[in-house]
C-alpha cells in the first residue's frame, strides 16, 4: 500500500515550460551528458561566442586598412591568406552564433519563466541591441555592395529623426566618400566602443546572481570551438563586390542575423518600422510585469538558532543572504527582495534555524515507517508510485534544501532507503549540485560516513520510472556495500566524436542564412533620386537693438529662409510624378534643409524643377533627364545648378 504525504504549494507554479525543456533537452543529453548539455548552457555558450569574436577581430584587425577606399581590398586580402581567412570566417560565424545562442537564451528564458529578475532581464535586452549594432558597424568596415546598403538602410531608417541628415541615405549610394568617410570612422568606433560597452553590460546582466556561469564547461568549450572552427574551413566567407562598383546594391547578400529588421523597410513606411522598433522593445521589456513569474514568499532566519557558520550565505544562488554584525555578533541577514523562495539554504542550515511556509518540517513531524522515503522537487512532473511498497514523499521545493542530518534520521527510524526525484537542469541553478555534493560527501553539510550512501539514489526527470524506483528498493545493500555512494541516475556518458559533429551540423544551418540575397533594388526598374542640401535665400533678418556700432553683427543675421518646392514632371510637363515642399531645418527656420526623394519612374525622360516658395522668380530647372534600368539616376545641386551624377 502506498503512503503519500506531501506539502502542497499555495498557487499554481509555472512549471510545465521548465519540465517541456528538460524532456526536450535530454534527447542532447544522452551524446553530451547532462553536465555538458549545450541546452543548459546556452548563455555561457553566447559569452565564449562573445569572447572568440572579440579574439578573432582583434587579430584581424591587425591587417586591416580603415581608409575606405582601401578597406575593401584589404579585407580580400586577409580572404586570400588562408589562415587569416580562416580567422575572418570564424570572426563573422561566432558573431552570426552569438545572434542565435542569445536568441535561444531569450527563449528559454521566457518559455521556463526565469524572468523574475528586472535587471538581468532588461540588461539582456540590451545585451542583444547593442550586440545586433556591433555586428552593423562591422558589416559597413567592409565596404563591399552589402556594407553600402546597410549604410543606405541604416541613413534612411534615422532620417526621420529631425537631427539626422536624410541627404546621407544618398551619399552611400553616390559613394559620396567626403560625407560618407566620418559615417565610415564612426562605424570603426562603434564596433569597438560598443564591444567594451557589452563586457559592462554582461557584468550588470549577472551582478545579483551568485557563482554565474560564465563560461560552459571545458569539454563544452573545447567542443564548439572545434565545432566552429570546421564550419570556418569549409564556408569560407566572402566579400561582396565593393562598395564604389555601381550607385544600386543590387548585388548584394544579406545576413539574417543581424538584418532581420532591415527586410521590415522592404514592407512597411520608415515611420512604420519605429513604431514596430520601439513597440517590439517595450514589449520585450515589461514582459515581467505582464507575465509575473509567482515566487514563493522568503525564507525566515532564526537569528537565535543561526551560529553564524556562513555556509547559507554561501549556497544562495541569489546572494540573499549576508553574513553582518547584529548585536555583536555575526549573524546571517536576509535581504527579502533577492530571495525567491528556493529554499536551498536549508539544506545548508544542520541547525535548522532557517524555515519556510511551504517546507516540510522533516525532522520535527512524527514518523511513519516506510519502505521508501521519497523527496521530489516541485518543479518534478506528476509521477506514478509503484505498487506494494511503503512509501512516504515530501514534496519540497528543491532538492537543495533538503538536509544531509533529516535524511540520516529518516535511515534510522523510518525508511529503508531514501530517494530524491530532481530536474535535470535545476530550475534554481545551484540546487541539484548542491544536494548530490553534500550526499556525495563532497559539500558541507556532509552526509555522514557512519550510514549507507548506497541507501540512497537521485533520479532525474527523464530517467524516473515507477519500476526503476522498485529495482532501487529491491536493491540488496550487500551489493553495494563496498561502494557507499549514493547512486545518481542521469546522462553521465559523453560521446565526444558525435557531440562535435551535431554541433558541426547545427553551425552549418546558420550558412546558408548568412548569405541569402535579399533585393531592396530592381534593376529591371528605372529609380530617379533627388539628393542635396540647399541652402534658401533669407526671408527675415534679426533686427539689432544695440545702438552701439562696436556691437553691432557686421553681417545682417538671417531669422527665416524660403522654403522651397521640388517638381518632377514628366519631359513634356502634362504629368507630375512629384511635388512637394522643404521647410528650412532649425527652430526658426533659418538653416540649409535637406532635399532627398527617391522614386520609381515609368517614363523614359523627366524634367526636375526647385522653386523658393517665397522668392518665385529663383527657379533651377533641369530638363530632359534619361533614366535609365539598373543602377539608378542621381540629381544634385551643384556649383549653383541642378546636375546628374554617376559612379565616381
Amino acid at each position: 500500500m502506498n503512503t503519500k504525504t506531501e506539502t502542497t504549494q499555495k498557487g499554481k507554479e509555472r512549471t510545465f515550460g521548465h519540465q517541456l525543456f528538460q524532456k526536450f533537452s535530454s534527447w542532447f543529453g544522452k551524446v553530451y551528458s547532462t553536465n555538458l548539455n549545450p541546452l543548459y548552457h546556452l548563455g555561457s555558450i553566447s559569452i565564449l561566442l562573445f569572447t572568440i569574436a572579440c579574439i578573432s577581430g582583434i587579430y584581424v584587425f591587425i591587417f586591416y586598412n580603415i581608409n575606405p577606399q582601401q578597406a575593401w581590398q584589404s579585407v580580400e586580402n586577409i580572404s586570400a591568406n588562408r589562415f587569416n581567412g580562416w580567422m575572418r570566417s570564424i570572426h563573422r560565424y561566432s558573431s552570426d552564433l552569438l545572434v542565435i545562442f542569445i536568441i535561444l537564451h531569450l527563449l528559454h528564458t521566457l518559455f521556463t519563466s526565469k524572468f523574475k529578475r528586472l535587471v538581468s532581464w532588461i540588461s539582456g535586452i540590451i545585451s542583444f541591441l547593442v550586440v545586433i549594432l556591433i555586428g552593423v558597424t562591422g558589416f559597413i568596415l567592409v565596404w563591399d555592395q552589402k556594407a553600402k546598403l546597410t549604410g543606405y538602410l541604416t541613413a534612411r531608417f534615422f532620417s526621420t529623426v529631425p537631427i539626422f541628415d536624410p541627404s546621407i541615405a544618398g551619399a552611400f549610394l553616390l559613394n559620396d566618400l567626403s560625407t560618407v568617410g566620418g559615417f565610415f570612422k564612426v562605424s570603426l568606433f562603434g564596433h569597438i566602443a560598443f564591444s567594451l560597452i557589452t563586457v559592462i553590460i554582461i557584468w550588470i546582466h549577472i551582478l545579483r546572481i551568485s557563482k554565474p556561469k560564465i563560461f560552459p564547461p571545458k569539454k563544452l568549450i573545447y567542443y564548439v570551438v572545434i565545432a566552429l572552427g570546421i564550419v570556418s574551413l569549409l564556408f569560407a566567407v566572402k566579400s561582396d563586390p565593393p562598395a564604389q562598383s555601381t550607385n544600386l546594391p543590387t548585388q548584394t547578400t544579406f545576413d539574417w542575423y543581424y538584418f532581420f529588421g532591415y527586410y521590415l523597410m522592404k514592407i512597411f513606411s520608415i515611420n512604420q518600422n519605429w513604431i514596430i522598433f520601439i513597440g517590439s522593445g517595450l514589449f520585450l521589456c515589461i514582459i515581467p510585469y505582464i507575465f509575473k513569474r509567482k515566487n514563493r514568499p522568503p525564507v525566515y532566519i532564526d537569528l537565535e538558532k543561526c551560529n553564524a557558520c556562513n555556509l547559507c550565505a554561501y549556497d544562495c544562488p541569489y546572494e540573499a543572504i549576508d553574513m553582518l554584525m547584529m548585536n555583536e555578533e555575526r549573524k546571517a541577514i536576509l535581504s527579502p527582495d533577492k530571495c525567491v523562495g528556493c529554499t536551498i539554504c536549508i539544506g545548508s542550515c544542520d541547525e535548522h534555524a532557517i524555515s519556510h511556509p511551504q517546507f516540510p518540517q522533516v525532522a520535527l513531524q512524527p514518523q511513519a515507517k516506510a519502505d521508501v522515503t521519497l523527496f521530489s522537487c516541485s518543479y518534478f512532473p506528476t509521477h506514478e508510485l509503484p505498487e506494494g511498497l511503503n512509501i512516504v514523499e515530501y514534496k519540497v521545493p528543491c532538492l537543495g534544501s533538503v538536509m544531509p542530518k533529516d535524511v540520516q534520521q529518516i535511515l534510522d527510524n523510518n525508511s529503508e532507503k531514501v530517494a530524491f526525484l530532481g530536474c535535470e537542469d535545476c530550475y534554481y541553478r545551484l540546487g541539484k549540485t548542491w544536494a548530490i555534493n553534500r550526499f556525495l560527501r563532497k559539500r558541507a553539510p556532509l552526509f555522514s560516513k557512519k550510514y549507507d550512501a548506497a541507501r540512497l539514489q537521485l533520479f532525474t526527470l527523464t530517467q524516473y520510472s515507477k519500476e526503476k524506483l522498485a529495482d532501487f528498493f529491491k536493491r540488496k545493500g550487500d551489493e553495494d556495500k563496498d561502494k557507499n555512494q549514493m547512486t545518481v541516475s542521469d546522462h553521465i556518458k559523453t560521446y565526444p566524436i558525435w557531440a562535435v559533429l551535431i554541433l558541426t551540423a547545427f553551425f552549418t544551418l546558420m550558412v546558408p542564412l548568412s548569405s541569402t540575397t535579399v533585393r531592396f533594388f530592381n534593376p529591371k526598374e528605372k529609380m530617379l533620386f533627388v539628393d542635396f542640401k540647399y541652402i534658401s535665400t533669407p526671408m527675415e533678418y534679426e533686427q539689432t537693438s544695440s545702438a552701439a556700432k562696436h556691437m553691432q553683427a557686421q553681417t545682417p543675421v538671417v531669422k527665416k529662409r524660403s522654403p522651397v518646392v521640388l517638381k518632377i514632371t514628366s519631359s513634356d510637363n502634362k504629368t507630375v510624378l512629384f511635388e512637394k515642399e522643404f521647410t528650412p531645418r532649425g527652430l526658426r527656420h533659418d538653416i540649409a534643409m535637406f532635399v532627398y526623394t527617391q522614386l520609381v519612374v515609368k517614363e523614359d525622360k523627366v524634367n526636375v524643377t526647385l522653386t523658393e516658395t517665397a522668392f518665385p522668380d529663383k527657379q533651377y530647372q533641369l530638363n530632359d533627364i534619361t533614366l535609365k534600368t539598373g543602377d539608378g539616376t542621381f540629381v544634385i545641386f551643384k556649383d549653383n545648378q541642378l546636375v546628374t551624377a554617376g559612379v565616381n
